[in-house]
C-alpha cells in the first residue's frame, strides 16, 4: 500500500513544454515561440536542444536511406542547391566529387533535428548577439556558433577554425549561409576578447570537457576577423548582396520524411547600410576595448552614418544597434551631437582644474541637476588645493564664491540655516554676504513658492541671528539689500527692522541670569524680589551671585537667602561649618555656590561646578575666617576633587584631565583616611578615589585601608585580587574574599524580609560600584566572578559560559538553593552591555553575552552576540577567521540558535565552519521545512564548498521537483575553485571567501 506520508513530486505547470515534444512535433514550436511568455524561454530552449545534442561525430560505415544515420549529401538539395556560377561569384570553389566524399556531414537524424531546431530559434532572435551573450553560456555560444557552420558548409566543422581552413561548400551547404556563419564567427572572435576574463570563469559543461575549445577560441588571433569585417564594410562590397537567414530558412525534420534539405531561398537580403551599421559598431567596442581611440572614432561616425541612412520604419533582420546604446558609444569617443548635460560640464570641469566651476554651479542652482555631496566635495577639494599651493593661478574668491553657490543650493534641499553654519564660521572675516546675495537673485526667477518661502526664511535667519556678531551697520546693509528683493513684503521688512533692533540690544554672555539681562520696570518690591530671586536660581557665574546676593540682602529679607531654592542641597560637613558661621553675606554666599555646584554637577557641567567651587575656596583663605578656613578649605578640595572623579569617569575615553596628577590627589585623600586626621572626607568621596585608583591600576595604595567602611569592600577585595594574580603568575585559585563578597549580594531573600528593606543595600552598593568601573581588566574580573555563578547556579553543561579569568574561582557553591540565579543573570548582562559600550570590540565579551543571551532563551540576541563577534574578530571581513575566534564550541551554539530561529539553511552553512562537519546535523536540517522568511535556501549556494553537502541539495531538489533550483546548485558545483582536484591552497582560499561572503550576509541580517 503507498504510503500517504511520502512526498510526492511537484506536477508541473501546464503551460509548460518538455524538449523532446518539439523533437516530435516540429511544427510545435512557432506556436511556441509566438506566446507572449514562452516557457520554457526562446534562450532556454537553446540551451535544451544544446545539452541535449550528443557529440558531433563522423561516421565510417556506410548508411542506408531511412535508417538513423543520415548523410546529408545523399538527399536532395533541391534547386537550392549551389551552382557553379554563384560558387565562382563567391571565388569559393565547390568541392570535386572525391572531396565531397571525404567531406560528407554524416549525423543521426536526431543529432541533425536538434540542431536545425536551435538554429531555428537562434533565428527567431534575429542571431541577437547581445540577447545570446546574455542567456548562454560562454561555451554553449560557440556550440550554436559550430552548429550553424556546420549546417552553413554542409560538413563538420570544428571551432576555431584552423589557420588553413577550407572555405569550400559542399553540395548541402550554400554560400549564402556560408557566407552569414562567416560572418558571425568572426564577430564572436572579436566580441569574446571583451569578455575574455569572465568568459574563463565560465561553467563548463561535460560535453566540452575532453577538448578545451574555449580557451582555443581566445587565442584565435583577431587581425583577421578584423580585415574580414572591415572588407565586409569597404564600399566594394556593396557589390555583393548579403543575406541573413529567415525563419523559414530552416526545415525541421519530420520523423515521416527522410528530406533534410533547406529552404536557403528564403533567406533576407539586406541592405549594406544594416551591415555596415551592425559591423561598425562591434569594430568600435574593440578599438575601445584594445586603446586604439583613432580606429574607435571612426568605427563610431561611420556607424552612426550608415544607421541614420537606414529608413526610419524599415524593419531590421541583422542590425541590433539600439539608439542609447549608440549615443554612450559616441560620448565614450568623444564625438557626440548631444548638448552636454550640468553632471557632464562638471566633470568635465573637475578634470580642467575648476574651468567654468562658478557658472555650472550657478546654473545648477536653478536646475539642481548635481548631487549636494558632489558640490561639497569640489568645495572641500579646491580648499585643499589652494592651502597646499596647486591652484596658484586661481582667482582669490573661488572658493568663496563656490561655497556661497553651495550655501544657496543647500537652503532649497534642507530648507533652514543648520546647513550654511560652516560657512559663516569659515568665512566670518571676509565679506560673505554679497556673493550669498547674488546667488540667490540669480536663482531666484527658477524657484517656486515654496523655494522662496524657504529663501526668504534663511535671509531673516542670516538678518537675526548670522549679524549678531557684527557692527549693526552691516546689519543695515543687508536689510536694505532686502528691501530690493520682490519676496518681502513692505510690513515684513518693518516688522524686521524692529526685531534687528531689539536682537542689537547687549547681552552678557556668560549667562542669561545677569543683571542687566533682567530688566523690570514694575513699581511694586516684591515683583523686583522675585526677579532677583529668579535671576539668582538660574544663574551659573560665581560673580553673578556674589552681585544678586548684595542686590537682595539690600531689600531686607525676611528669610535666610540660601534658602530661595530647596534643590540646593550641601554636604553634610560643610554644611555643619556653613550653620556654624554668624549670619552674614559669606555664610549665604558659600551655601549658596555649593549648593549650585552641586546642581551643576549632577547636570553633567562639571566646569562651571568646579569654577563655583574654587571662587568659594580663594573665599575661605580670608584671615577674618579665623581657625575654621583651614577645615573648611579642605572640605571644599575634596569636593573638588570628587567632581573631577566624577568628570574623568563620564568622559573616560576622552581622557580631558591629567591623570597621573588626578591620581595622586586619590592617594592624598585616601591618606587622610589612613592616617586618622580629625578632618576626615566622606566616605562618598573615599569611595570615589578608591574607585578611581581601581581604574587606574594602582593597586597597593588601596591595600592599607581600612576594610571595616562597608563602601570600601569591594574596591579593596578586588585590588587584593589583582595583587595576587600578579605574584602568582598562574592558574592558581586566588584568595576568595572578592568571591565570597560579590556572593553574598546575591543571597535568596524572604519575603518579609524583602519587604522590610533587606538585602537592598547590598545590590545597590554592587550596582554603584559597577557604574564606575571603567578599566578593562576590572570589568574582566567582574565579568569572570558572575559567569561562574551562573555556571554553578544553573548546573547545566549546555549553557555555560566561558570567559577570561573564571579559571580563578571555585568550581561549587555550599547551599546554591540559597542564591538567586535571576538576579545573578540580569546583573551579568547588565554588566556585559556596560562593558560593551566602553570596549565594544573584546571579542570574548560578545560571545559571553551571546551565550548568556542563549541560555536566557533569547536566541536572535544571541545570534546577534555572536555574529558581531565573529565580524568583529575578521576586523570587519577583511581577514581570515581564526580559531580563537570562533571554535566548535561557539560554532555548535550558532547552529542550535539558527535551528531554534527556523534558519535552517544558515545552521547548514554554519555546519561548514566545524573542523570536522556533522552530516547528521546537516542532512536533519535541510530536510526541515524553512519557517523564516529570511532564510532562502537558494540564496546562501554561493556560501557553501563543500560538495558532499551540494551533492545532497541537488538530490533534494530532484526528489521535491525544484528544477530551477537543481540547476542553481549545479551550476555551483561546477565552479572551478570547487575542483575536487585543486590543491590545498585553493581549497583554503576558496572557503575563505565563502565564509566572509557569508558572514557579510549574517551581519547584514542582524546587525543592520
Amino acid at each position: 500500500m503507498e504510503d500517504p506520508l511520502k512526498p510526492k513530486p511537484v506536477p508541473l505547470a501546464a503551460e509548460t513544454v518538455l524538449w523532446f515534444e518539439f523533437l516530435l512535433d516540429p511544427n510545435k514550436i512557432t506556436e511556441h515561440l509566438q506566446c507572449k511568455n514562452p516557457e520554457p524561454s526562446a534562450v532556454e530552449l537553446i540551451m535544451q536542444f544544446i545539452s541535449m545534442t550528443p557529440d558531433t561525430a563522423i561516421a565510417s560505415t556506410v548508411v542506408t536511406p531511412g535508417s538513423d544515420l543520415q548523410n546529408i549529401s545523399g538527399a536532395s538539395v533541391g534547386a537550392n542547391a549551389t551552382t557553379p556560377a554563384a560558387s565562382a561569384a563567391l571565388n569559393v570553389p565547390l568541392l570535386t566529387q572525391q572531396q565531397q566524399q571525404q567531406h560528407q556531414l554524416q549525423l543521426t537524424r536526431k543529432q541533425l533535428a536538434l540542431k536545425i531546431l536551435e538554429l531555428k530559434v537562434a533565428t527567431w532572435l534575429r542571431w541577437d548577439l547581445d540577447a545570446l551573450e546574455k542567456g548562454l553560456p560562454v561555451i554553449m555560444q560557440l556550440g550554436l556558433l559550430r552548429d550553424l557552420c556546420t549546417i552553413s558548409y554542409g560538413r563538420i566543422v570544428s571551432i576555431p577554425f584552423l589557420n588553413d581552413f577550407d572555405l569550400k561548400i559542399s553540395p548541402t551547404g550554400n554560400e549564402r549561409a556560408a557566407r552569414f556563419a562567416l560572418t558571425i564567427y568572426h564577430r564572436m572572435v572579436l566580441r569574446l576578447q571583451l569578455i575574455k576574463d569572465s568568459a574563463l570563469k565560465s561553467p563548463r559543461p561535460p560535453m566540452f570537457q575532453t577538448v578545451d575549445q574555449l580557451q582555443q577560441f581566445l587565442d584565435t588571433p583577431t587581425q583577421p576577423s578584423i580585415e574580414y569585417l572591415e572588407q565586409l564594410c569597404s564600399p566594394a562590397a556593396a557589390s555583393k548582396p548579403f543575406y541573413v537567414f529567415h525563419y523559414d530558412s530552416f526545415v525541421a525534420l519530420q520523423c515521416d520524411a527522410l528530406s533534410t534539405a533547406q529552404n536557403y531561398d528564403l533567406m533576407h537580403l539586406i541592405t549594406p547600410q544594416e551591415l555596415r551599421a551592425q559591423l561598425q559598431y562591434e569594430l568600435a567596442h574593440y578599438y575601445l576595448h584594445t586603446k586604439q581611440y583613432v580606429l574607435a572614432r571612426e568605427a563610431a561616425a561611420a556607424c552612426n552614418a550608415s544607421l541614420q541612412a537606414i529608413p526610419a520604419g524599415a524593419t531590421r533582420y541583422f542590425c541590433h544597434v539600439r539608439a542609447e546604446e549608440l549615443e554612450g558609444l559616441l560620448q565614450a569617443c568623444g564625438i557626440s551631437a548631444q548638448q552636454q548635460t550640468l553632471l557632464e560640464r562638471f566633470h568635465q570641469s573637475l578634470l580642467n582644474s575648476y574651468a567654468d566651476i562658478i557658472p555650472i554651479l550657478r546654473q545648477d542652482n536653478r536646475a539642481r541637476e548635481i548631487p549636494l555631496v558632489s558640490r561639497r566635495n569640489v568645495e572641500l577639494d579646491i580648499e585643499g588645493a589652494i592651502s597646499t599651493g596647486l591652484l596658484k593661478e586661481m582667482p582669490p574668491q573661488l572658493l568663496l564664491h563656490v561655497a556661497a553657490l553651495n550655501v544657496v543650493r543647500t537652503v532649497f534641499e534642507w530648507g533652514n540655516i543648520f546647513g550654511s553654519v560652516e560657512y559663516f564660521e569659515k568665512y566670518h572675516d571676509l565679506d560673505y554676504m554679497p556673493p550669498i546675495m547674488e546667488a540667490m537673485q540669480d536663482a531666484l526667477t527658477y524657484c517656486s513658492h515654496v523655494e522662496q518661502s524657504a529663501l526668504k526664511h534663511f535671509l531673516i535667519d542670516c538678518v537675526l541671528h548670522q549679524q549678531q556678531k557684527q557692527q549693526m551697520e552691516q546689519s543695515r546693509q543687508l536689510l536694505h539689500t532686502l528691501r530690493g528683493m520682490a519676496i518681502f513684503s513692505s510690513e515684513e521688512l518693518v516688522d524686521l527692522e524692529e526685531q534687528l533692533v531689539q536682537a542689537s540690544l547687549p547681552v552678557l554672555s556668560n549667562s542669561l541670569a545677569t543683571l542687566n539681562d533682567w530688566i523690570c520696570h514694575s513699581k511694586m518690591t516684591r515683583v523686583d524680589v522675585a526677579a532677583l530671586e529668579r535671576q539668582l536660581i538660574s544663574c551659573t557665574n560665581a560673580n553673578s551671585v556674589r552681585i544678586l546676593l548684595v542686590k537682595l540682602c539690600g531689600t531686607a529679607p525676611g528669610k535666610p537667602l540660601w534658602a530661595i531654592n530647596p534643590s540646593w542641597d550641601v554636604p553634610q560637613p560643610l554644611k555643619a561649618l556653613i550653620m556654624a558661621m554668624p549670619v552674614s553675606f559669606l555664610q549665604d554666599f558659600s551655601y549658596v555656590l555649593l549648593g549650585k555646584a552641586r546642581e551643576l554637577a549632577t547636570r553633567g557641567s562639571y566646569i562651571d561646578a568646579v569654577s563655583m567651587l574654587s571662587v568659594l575656596k580663594s573665599e575661605t583663605q580670608r584671615q577674618e575666617l579665623g581657625s575654621s578656613a583651614q577645615m573648611m578649605c579642605k572640605l571644599i578640595t575634596w569636593e573638588i576633587l570628587h567632581i573631577q572623579i566624577t568628570q574623568c569617569l563620564d568622559e573616560w575615553h576622552q581622557k580631558p584631565l591629567d591623570l597621573q596628577a588626578l591620581g595622586t590627589r586619590c592617594k592624598q585623600c585616601l591618606g587622610a583616611l589612613q592616617a586618622g586626621d580629625s578632618i576626615m572626607p566622606r566616605l562618598e568621596i573615599l569611595e570615589s578615589c578608591a574607585i578611581m585608583l581601581l581604574n587606574l591600576t594602582d593597586f597597593p595604595p588601596l591595600l592599607y585601608l581600612d576594610k571595616r567602611a562597608q563602601q570600601l569592600e569591594l574596591p579593596l577585595a578586588f585590588a587584593a585580587t589583582f595583587i595576587e594574580m600578579e605574584k602568582m603568575k598562574g592558574p592558581k585559585k586566588v584568595c576568595r574574599d572578592a568571591w565570597e563578597l560579590m556572593l553574598s549580594m546575591f543571597l535568596n531573600v524572604p519575603k518579609r524580609a524583602a519587604a522590610a528593606g533587606a538585602g537592598i543595600g547590598a545590590s545597590s552598593a554592587l550596582q554603584a560600584f559597577l557604574q564606575r568601573v571603567r578599566h578593562q581588566s576590572v570589568f574582566g574580573l567582574a565579568i569572570s566572578m558572575l559567569g561562574k555563578m551562573h555556571n554553578i547556579l544553573k548546573d547545566d553543561p549546555n549553557h555555560d559560559l566561558s570567559c577570561e579569568y573564571m579559571q580563578l574561582w571555585p568550581t561549587s557553591i555550599n547551599n546554591p538553593n540559597g542564591y538567586s540565579l535571576r538576579s545573578v543573570s540580569e546583573t551579568l548582562q547588565w554588566l556585559l552591555s556596560e562593558a560593551l559600550s566602553y570596549y565594544p570590540q573584546t571579542v570574548s565579551w560578545l560571545k559571553m553575552k551571546g551565550d548568556l543571551e542563549l541560555a536566557i532563551g533569547n536566541n536572535e540576541s544571541a545570534m546577534r552576540c555572536y555574529v558581531n563577534a565573529l565580524v568583529t574578530g575578521t576586523d570587519y571581513c577583511t581577514m581570515p577567521l581564526q580559531r580563537n575566534v570562533a571554535d566548535d564550541y561557539v560554532i555548535r551554539k550558532m547552529i542550535r540558535c539558527a535551528a531554534n530561529l527556523g534558519c535552517h539553511m544558515q545552521a547548514t552553512v554554519l555546519c561548514q565552519f566545524l573542523d570536522e562537519i556533522d552530516y547528521g546535523i546537516v542532512f536533519k536540517n535541510l530536510t526541515e521545512k524553512c519557517s523564516n522568511f529570511t532564510d532562502a535556501m537558494d540564496a546562501y549556494y554561493s556560501c557553501i564548498w563543500d560538495t558532499t553537502l551540494l551533492e545532497f541539495i541537488v538530490n533534494l531538489h530532484a526528489k521535491r521537483g525544484e528544477h530551477s533550483r537543481k540547476l542553481e546548485a549545479i551550476s555551483m558545483m561546477g565552479t572551478l575553485e570547487l575542483n575536487a582536484n585543486n590543491n590545498e591552497e585553493i581549497k583554503r582560499e576558496s572557503a575563505m571567501v565563502r565564509k566572509s561572503r557569508f558572514l557579510r550576509a549574517l551581519a547584514k541580517q542582524y546587525l543592520l
